[in-house]
Order: C-alpha cells, then sequence, then structure tokens
C-alpha cells in the first residue's frame, strides 16, 4: 500500500527496488548451486568444454548436433541467455560436460557483462573453449576478435581455444581458405548438415 504523502512514482520505485533486491538475492542462490556443481566436476575429474562465439554463430545447433540437447535454436540476437550443460563423452569415452553459453557482441557493455557474469563464467572455468564462428557473416576476424576481446575482459584468455567455423554450407569458399590460412588448427562445420562434425569431434 501507498505510504502517507507517497506519491505513485514513488511507491513503483519502492516495488522494483524490492523486486531487484530478490531477483539478486535468488542469484546468488544460483551461484552457490552451480559452484557446486563445478566442484563436484573437479572433484571426479569432469573435464569441462564451453561453447562461446558471437551471437548467433549456431552455438545452439552445434550443442544439439553433438549431444541431442534439444536446445532452441533461433536466428535472433540472444536467443541463448542460460548456460545449458549437458554431459557427453567422446569416441574412447572420456566424459566431459559441454556447457552452451550466450552470445557475444561488439562493445559488450560492462552492465551487461555483469547481468550475464552466471553464463560467462562457465567460459573462466572450462577447461576448453569451442570458439565457434559464423563463416558465412560478412567480416568474421571481426567476430573472432570481438569474442576473444570479451574472454580477456572477464579473465578467460588463457583457457584453451579450438576456433570451429560453422555455417560452412552457407559461406564463401575463399572466405573459408583465408579463415583456413590465418588460423592453422581450426575446424570448419555446418551444425545445419552435419558437416565436419567427425573432424570436430575428433579434434
Amino acid at each position: 500500500g501507498r505510504g502517507p504523502g507517497e506519491t505513485k512514482l514513488e511507491t513503483d520505485r519502492r516495488r522494483i527496488h524490492h523486486r531487484i533486491a530478490q531477483l539478486r538475492r535468488r542469484l546468488r542462490e544460483m551461484d552457490v548451486t552451480r559452484e557446486g556443481k563445478r566442484a563436484e566436476r573437479r572433484r571426479n575429474r569432469v573435464p569441462s568444454v564451453a561453447i562461446v562465439g558471437y551471437t548467433n554463430a549456431g552455438k545452439s545447433s552445434l550443442l544439439n548436433r553433438l549431444t541431442g540437447a534439444g536446445v532452441l535454436v533461433e536466428d535472433a540476437l540472444f536467443a541463448t541467455l542460460d548456460p545449458t550443460t549437458r554431459r557427453t563423452e567422446t569416441r574412447d569415452g572420456r566424459v566431459f560436460t559441454l556447457t552452451d553459453t550466450v552470445g557475444f557482441v561488439r562493445h559488450l557493455p560492462h552492465d551487461l557483462v555483469e547481468a550475464f557474469r552466471s553464463t560467462l563464467e562457465e567460459s573462466t572455468t572450462a577447461d576448453l573453449l569451442l570458439h565457434v564462428v559464423d563463416a558465412s557473416d560478412p567480416d568474421p576476424e571481426g567476430q573472432i576478435a570481438a569474442v576473444r576481446q570479451v574472454l580477456a575482459e572477464i579473465g578467460a584468455s588463457d583457457v584453451p581455444e579450438l576456433l570451429v567455423c560453422n555455417k560452412a554450407d552457407r559461406a564463401d569458399a575463399t572466405t573459408l581458405l583465408a579463415l583456413r590460412a590465418g588460423h592453422p588448427g581450426c575446424v570448419v562445420v555446418s551444425a545445419r548438415t552435419g558437416h565436419g562434425l567427425e573432424e570436430l569431434a575428433d579434434a
């Protein structure tokens, strides 16, 4: 209810602050749960792989292809807002976790970095980053640079990285050649058609 002399604006502001405090409390509780799960994985020596990359690069499609996770796939910015972790294994039977993370963008504002910290921190604690780039984009090198800049900002630039050039079915052959030349060891795939996924699994 409204206190004596309190305007509608002040009442709304008080309610919003109360809601923000509630959400912050819930986020802290979720942080504790996530850290508990991570500690358990470390105890059991389960390696973790995080899929990172520019927004709309095809990270969720790749996770679905590799694990059958059934994650929402949408041709939209920030279609993934929550990290999705799935247990999977290599061909020789080594178990590891694969996590889909929120897409990065150029000049990500610091308050957005803070808002997505829970999903971004999966990148900092991973044993390997699958850096997915949209090879059909007009500027894939710009995407790679933008993602690496955000990784540096969150303290994940020292995590080993495997560059995955996705959407090979729609990419220009010259662009693919340039990406291979500029990034030796990168894997060219198409999450849509399945092209290159065996090579990715081997890598």
